[in-house]
C-alpha cells in the first residue's frame, strides 16, 4: 500500500545535533494518511508522530526498534516539513494526530509547546490522541490539549517491575479524564484476573473504559490468541479491539 506518506522516516544511522536554544522534540518517525490501528477509534484516518524513549521495556513491544532511535527536530523544522505536504488540510478534513512512542509522556512539556505553536501557526488544533503507558502524571496544560487518552497500563507479563509499570494514583487520575480508555494487551486467560484484582476491584478504572487486545507483533501471533481474547471480552462485557495495522501490514513499521 503506497498511500501512506512519510514526513520523517526512522533511520538509526542518521544523527542530528540537539538544538541549544530553540524548542524541539526527539522524534523517531512521523507519517500520515494511514489509520488508527487499535482502540476506540480503530479505523480512523490518522497521522502518527512517534517520539523517542519510553518508561517501559516490554519484551513484546512491536516498535522498540523504531523508538529507540531518532533525532531532535525544532518546531520550525517540523513546521517547514509539514508545509511541504498536504497534512494541514488532512487535519482540517478530519485526520487525527496520534502522539505515540515509546512514551509521549516523557516529552509532554515539549509536546504541550508544540501543539500550542501548531494552533498559533495554523489557526486550529488537530484532533489529538495519545498512547500512554500510565506511569507519568499529565500536567493540566497538556491534559487540555488531548482529545482521547488511549491508556495502556502494562500487566505482569510485560516483564517490567511492578514498581515501574503499576502506578495506581496516576491510573485513577487518568480514569477521570474525558475520553479516557484503558487498552490491555492480553496473552492468556489469567490476565483478566490481574485486570480484575489490580484495576477494577480497587476502583482505579471503570469496566466500560476497558478495551482488550491480543498480544502479538505479527499476524501469526495475533491469530494465535485473538479468539481467547474475544471470549474474555464477551464473557466480561468489555470491548475487544484488533490490532489492525498488524493485520494489514504484519511486522512492517512506519504504518
Amino acid at each position: 500500500m503506497q498511500f501512506i506518506k512519510t514526513i520523517i522516516a526512522s533511520n538509526p544511522t542518521f544523527q542530528k545535533t540537539i538544538p541549544t536554544e530553540a524548542p524541539y522534540l526527539e522524534i523517531a518517525e512521523f507519517f500520515y494518511d494511514t489509520i488508527q490501528g487499535e482502540g476506540i477509534n480503530l479505523g480512523q484516518p490518522a497521522a502518527f508522530l512517534r517520539v523517542q524513549h519510553c518508561t517501559q521495556n516490554c519484551w513484546w513491544c512491536d516498535t522498540k526498534e523504531v523508538w529507540r532511535s531518532g533525532n531532535p527536530y525544532t518546531f520550525e523544522e517540523l513546521f517547514n516539513l509539514i508545509d511541504k505536504t498536504d497534512l494541514v488540510e488532512k487535519f482540517k478534513a478530519g485526520q487525527h494526530l496520534i502522539l505515540t512512542g515509546g512514551s509521549p509522556m516523557k516529552q509532554q512539556q515539549g509536546l504541550t509547546l508544540f501543539l500550542q505553536a501548531f494552533a498559533e501557526r495554523y489557526g486550529f488544533r488537530p484532533f489529538t490522541e495519545i498512547e500512554n503507558e500510565c506511569t507519568l502524571m499529565p500536567s493540566p496544560e497538556f491534559t487540555q490539549l488531548i482529545d482521547v487518552w488511549n491508556n495502556s497500563p502494562k500487566l505482569k507479563h510485560s516483564g517490567n517491575p511492578d514498581s515501574l509499570r503499576y502506578q495506581p494514583n496516576i491510573i485513577r487520575h487518568l480514569s477521570l479524564l474525558k475520553n479516557a480508555w484503558f487498552k490491555f494487551v492480553v496473552a492468556q486467560y489469567e490476565d483478566w484476573d490481574e485486570i480484575e484484582t489490580s484495576f477494577l476491584q480497587p476502583g482505579l478504572i471503570k469496566r466500560k473504559q476497558i478495551i482488550l487486545m491480543p498480544l502479538g507483533g505479527t499476524r501469526e501471533g495475533l491469530h494465535r490468541i485473538r479468539e481467547t481474547v474475544v471470549e474474555i471480552a464477551v464473557r466480561e462485557s468489555v470491548r475487544y479491539s484488533s490490532r489492525e495495522h498488524i493485520e494489514l501490514w504484519d511486522k512492517k513499521t512506519g504504518v
